[in-house]
């Protein structure tokens, strides 16, 4: 029973998360329509964002382990180093937009109700399912390391695609403003604020690991 209310409680998080992104994508279509810009362009831009591409992220792992548990796929998606990743990427997206960006953005509308999935809800109930059905082995202590590598290839790709196009998506992140000793100081605390996270999440789940034996 335990492992069926899981499965659908996952299931439900990557709708959500699914959703969310889903959504947001064709508000910034329609107004790109509406106001005669490219849409190529506005789906390039979206997929600059840290809080699309991991609500994605998310979402695909999600629904596949709630729908396909014992499949090759599921069974990757529900390892810890695997799942982990996506907890303390989501966590980092609600707490950094939260901290840096929730004064710059005050959307209203549906794109009121997407934000505040992408950013809180999905983040939070994930962090919950997560320690209320935490893995059946501790995290090793190293772990959370690995957990930093979605991050940085975020980042390499960000300075990649900002030398190609000349845009970025974040102003902590805007070469152009700021420089790129700025730019990269910024990324290594983000990169170190994320990692505390990580072993947050290590720690507490590791916690309720062994409350529940």
């Amino acid at each position: 029973m335990n492992k069926v209310f899981e499965r659908y409680t996952l299931l439900l998080i990557g709708m959500l998360a699914l959703f969310g992104v889903s959504v947001q994508f064709i508000i910034s279509i329609n107004r790109a329509i509406a106001e005669d810009n490219s849409v190529g362009e506005i789906v390039i831009n979206m997929l600059a964002y840290f809080t699309i591409l991991t609500n994605t992220f998310a979402a695909v792992v999600l629904i596949i382990v709630g729908l396909l548990p014992n499949s090759r796929m599921g069974k990757v998606f529900a390892r810890p180093k695997v799942f982990g990743c996506v907890v303390t990427s989501m966590l980092w997206v609600g707490v950094g937009f939260h901290i840096l960006l929730s004064d710059y953005w005050s959307p209203d509308g549906m794109e009121a109700v997407t934000n505040y999935l992408n950013h809180y809800i999905v983040p939070s109930t994930l962090l919950i399912i997560w320690l209320v059905f935490p893995p059946k082995t501790q995290i090793p202590k190293r772990t959370p390391i690995l957990w930093e590598i979605y991050p940085v290839i975020y980042g390499i790709y960000i300075i990649l695609r900002g030398e190609l196009i000349d845009k970025y998506p974040y102003p902590f992140f805007d070469i152009n403003v700021i420089g790129y000793p700025k730019a990269l100081l910024n990324g290594l605390v983000i990169l170190l604020v994320i990692l505390g996270i990580g072993y947050f999440v290590r720690a507490t789940v590791n916690l309720s690991s062994r409350l529940q034996r």
